[in-house]
C-alpha cells in the first residue's frame, strides 16, 4: 500500500478555553504551544476554570484577535472587545485543573457580557506571562491554560478509520487539535515518539485521553444523545488503564513558525499506548456519490417547507430544504422541533425521502387524533415555513444488512416510511439487492405510496414483489395497487404466502407496537436459528439516549468526608461531591475512564443519562459486585452513603 508523504492539513488556534477554534496558516510557536492558543478562560466565582463539559455554550463564542485588541462575538449578541495592554491583574490566583496560575482580569463589562450569554456568574482571565505554568507531562517545560500539554495533533486517518464504526461519522473539530496531519497510516501516531513539521522539532509526550467534550456540537455545544464519539472510543479505543485514546501530546523543543502544508517527518519512534481489543463492528455505508460532500453526522439544521404532498386520508409528505445540507441512510430518523405554543416540541420522524436525492429531505406523517406534534404539522405547517430539526440518527437503515442482498421489508401504518426510502435508494444506486415488501393497512384508502410503487416495482421486475393486507372487516380488496391485496391481520400463515424464503432473509419491521410484536413472533417462529437478523424500527434513540424521569428528594453522606447533602432531581454524585467540597479524580465526566470510582456503602442509584457507557465497561465484575459505580455518571435515589 502506498502512503502519501505526510502534511499538515490543518492549523487552529483556541484563544479562549472551550470557545471556538480559529483556523490559520501559519502559527507562531513558543515554549507554551500555539502563540494566543488557550491563552483566555472563563472562570467562576472561585476564581476555577469553567469549561464547555459545565457550560457547553462557551463553544457557541468566536474571538477575533487584532494585534493587542481582543472581540468576543456570540450569536444574538453584540460583539464587545478589550485591549489586553489596558488590562489589571485578577484579585487573586485562579486554577485550572488544580493548577494555580496568576492572571489578567478582563474587565466588568466583558464579565457582564459574558455572564449573559452562558447565564450564570463569571469572569474572563487572561495568563499572567510573568508567571509561567509548570508541565508535569513528557521532558517537562510550561504550558497555556490547555488541559495537559502545548499542542495537541490529531490525524485525518485515524479519524476516518473512527468513522467506520459510527453509524453517523463525526468531524475532527470534535477533537479540537491545533494540529491536523494527513497521509499516515490509522493511528500510526500512536507509535510516534519524536517528529519534525517544516523545520521544527517536537516531542511526543502520549496519547491524549477523551472526556464528553467530544460529544457536544462544535459550533453549538449541543450534546449529541448517543454519545458519540465517546461510546465507541470506549469499544475501539480503550487502554489498559480504563481511559480512550484520540491524538497526541506535543511538545516543542524550540521557538519557530509552522505552516499549513508543512511535511512531517517521523524521527523516532516508542511503545504506542496498551490498548484492549476492540468490541465493534464496522458500518456498512452505501456509496451513494450524489452525498459527496454534503455535512454529515447529527447536529441541528434549519428547514424551509418547499411542498406539502397528501399521500392518503390522514398522511402528508413534508418537502424541505434542510441549511446546512447533510447525509444520512436510508431508514434513518430526523428530530422535528417545531414551536407550539411558544414552546420548543421534539418528535421523531423517519425521513421518507432519500440519499440519493440529496436536493431535499422529507418526512411522511401520519396523522394521529391525540397526536400533538402530527396534527400541528397538518393543520398548521405550509410551504415557506421553517422549523430547526436535528440529526440524523437511528441504527435502522439499510446499513445495517451488510452485505445480505436478500431483504423483507415489513410494515404497517406511517412505518412505511423508511421502507419507502430504503426502496428508493435501492432502484436509484441499483442497488444488487433482492426484496420482498408487505404493508398492512386498515382500509384501501390508507394505502400509501400506491403509484410510486408501481414505478419502483416497474424499475426493479423481479427483484421487487410486493403485497398488502387490509386489516378492516369487509374492507375492499379490489384495489389499484402493486402486487397481491390480502384481507384479514398478517399472521403466520400469510408470511409463508408473501414470503415464503423468509428464513434466506433479513427481516425489516416498523409500525405500531402491537403490530411489530406480531412480526416478531411469526418471524421467530419461521427463521432458522440462528437467523439471519430482524431488526425493529424503535423511532427513537438508544436507552441510552432517553431522558429518564426525575429523581425525588436525596441524601447522600460522604463516609471518610463526614458530609451529607441534600437535594432532590437528577444529578451525579460526582457533582454533590464537588459541590460538598469532597475530593474526588474524573476525567472523562462520561462513565468510560473509571477516575471516578467509587463505592457505594448503602442506598440504591440509578445509571445516570449522561453515561456513554451504560455497560461500565471499565469495571469488573468483582467491582459491580462490591457496589463500585462511577460517580461521574450515577445518581442517587433516596439516602445514599458513599465511601468517600
Amino acid at each position: 500500500m502506498t502512503i502519501a508523504p505526510m502534511t499538515i492539513a490543518g492549523l487552529t488556534i483556541f484563544p479562549l478555553k472551550s470557545a471556538r477554534g480559529m483556523p490559520v496558516l501559519s502559527a507562531r510557536v513558543g515554549s507554551k504551544g500555539l502563540l494566543d492558543d488557550r491563552s483566555m478562560m472563563v472562570v467562576d466565582e472561585t476564581g476555577c476554570a469553567i469549561t464547555a463539559r459545565a457550560a457547553p455554550l462557551l463553544m457557541q463564542i468566536r474571538v477575533v484577535l487584532d494585534g493587542d485588541e481582543v472581540i468576543l462575538f456570540a450569536t444574538g449578541r453584540p460583539p464587545i472587545g478589550f485591549r489586553r495592554e489596558e488590562l489589571k491583574p485578577a484579585c487573586g490566583p485562579v486554577s485550572v485543573w488544580g493548577s494555580e496560575v496568576s492572571a489578567r482580569d478582563a474587565g466588568d463589562a466583558v464579565a457582564d457580557w459574558l455572564c449573559g450569554h452562558l447565564e450564570r456568574p463569571c469572569r474572563l482571565v487572561l495568563q499572567d506571562d510573568r508567571h509561567p505554568r509548570a508541565l508535569d507531562i513528557g521532558s517537562g517545560g510550561v504550558v497555556s491554560l490547555a488541559d495537559t500539554a502545548p499542542l495537541l495533533l490529531a490525524s485525518t486517518a485515524s479519524l476516518e478509520e473512527l468513522n467506520l464504526y459510527l453509524e453517523q461519522p463525526v468531524e475532527m473539530d470534535r477533537f479540537r487539535p491545533n494540529v491536523v496531519v494527513a497521509g499516515e497510516l490509522p493511528f500510526d501516531e500512536d507509535a510516534w515518539a519524536e517528529i519534525r513539521i517544516g523545520d521544527m522539532r517536537f516531542e511526543v509526550a502520549g496519547a491524549c485521553d477523551r472526556c464528553m467534550m467530544t460529544t457536544l456540537d462544535p459550533a453549538s455545544g449541543q450534546a449529541r444523545r448517543d454519545h458519540e464519539p465517546l461510546s465507541m472510543l470506549g469499544k475501539q479505543r480503550r487502554g489498559e488503564d480504563g481511559k480512550v485514546y484520540f491524538g497526541q501530546f506535543l511538545i516543542p523543543h524550540s521557538a519557530g513558525r509552522i505552516h499549513l502544508g508543512d511535511a512531517v517527518e517521523v524521527l523516532s519512534r516508542r511503545k504506542p499506548v496498551a490498548l484492549l481489543p476492540g468490541s465493534a463492528r464496522k458500518v456498512t455505508r452505501l456509496p451513494t456519490a450524489a452525498a459527496q460532500g454534503l455535512q454529515s453526522g447529527s447536529r441541528q439544521v434549519e428547514l424551509t417547507c418547499v411542498a406539502v404532498i397528501d399521500e392518503t386520508n390522514d398522511m402528508k409528505t413534508f418537502r424541505f430544504v434542510a441549511e446546512p445540507s447533510f447525509t444520512y441512510s436510508p431508514g434513518q430518523f430526523i428530530t422535528l422541533m417545531p414551536v407550539i405554543g411558544g414552546e420548543i416540541v421534539r418528535r421523531n420522524y423517519t425521513i421518507s425521502s432519500s440519499p440519493s436525492r440529496p436536493l431535499h429531505m422529507s418526512v411522511t406523517v401520519k396523522r394521529a387524533q391525540d397526536g400533538f406534534v402530527s396534527c400541528w404539522l397538518h393543520e398548521s405547517l405550509h410551504v415557506g415555513d421553517r422549523l430547526q430539526a436535528s440529526g440524523p440518527n437511528g441504527k435502522f437503515h439499510l446499513g445495517a444488512a451488510g452485505d445480505t442482498k436478500k431483504l423483507f421489508l415489513v410494515s404497517a401504518g406511517s412505518g412505511v416510511t423508511p421502507m419507502i426510502s430504503i426502496l428508493r435508494t435501492i432502484a436509484d444506486a441499483n442497488l444488487d439487492r433482492d426484496v420482498v415488501y408487505h404493508h398492512s393497512a386498515r382500509t384501501a384508502a390508507d394505502m400509501p405510496f400506491r403509484d410510486e410503487l408501481k414505478l419502483l416495482q416497474h424499475q426493479l421486475g423481479e427483484r421487487l414483489r410486493i403485497s398488502w393486507n387490509l386489516s378492516a372487516k369487509g374492507a375492499d380488496d379490489a384495489v389499484d395497487a402493486p402486487g397481491i391485496v390480502h384481507a384479514g391481520r398478517f399472521d403466520e400463515t400469510m408470511a409463508q404466502i408473501v414470503c415464503p424464503d423468509l428464513s434466506e432473509r433479513i427481516a425489516f419491521c416498523c409500525g405500531p407496537t402491537g403490530f411489530r410484536n406480531k412480526v416478531r413472533d411469526v418471524c421467530t417462529s419461521l427463521l432458522p436459528q440462528p437467523a439471519l437478523a430482524y431488526l425493529e424500527e424503535s423511532f427513537g434513540a438508544d436507552e441510552s439516549a432517553v431522558d429518564l424521569p426525575p429523581i425525588g428528594r436525596f441524601s447522600v453522606s460522604f463516609q471518610r468526608s463526614g458530609k451529607t447533602v441534600e437535594g432532590e432531581g437528577t444529578t451525579t454524585l460526582l457533582a454533590l461531591a464537588r459541590g460538598a467540597g469532597v475530593k474526588i479524580q474524573s476525567d472523562c465526566e462520561a462513565g468510560i475512564c473509571g477516575s471516578c470510582r467509587c463505592t457505594v456503602v448503602t442506598g440504591d442509584w440509578r445509571i445516570a443519562a449522561n453515561a456513554a457507557d451504560r455497560d461500565r465497561s471499565v469495571l469488573s465484575d468483582e467491582e459491580k459486585a462490591a457496589n463500585v459505580v462511577l460517580a461521574c455518571s450515577t445518581s442517587p435515589i433516596g439516602d445514599v452513603v458513599i465511601e468517600l
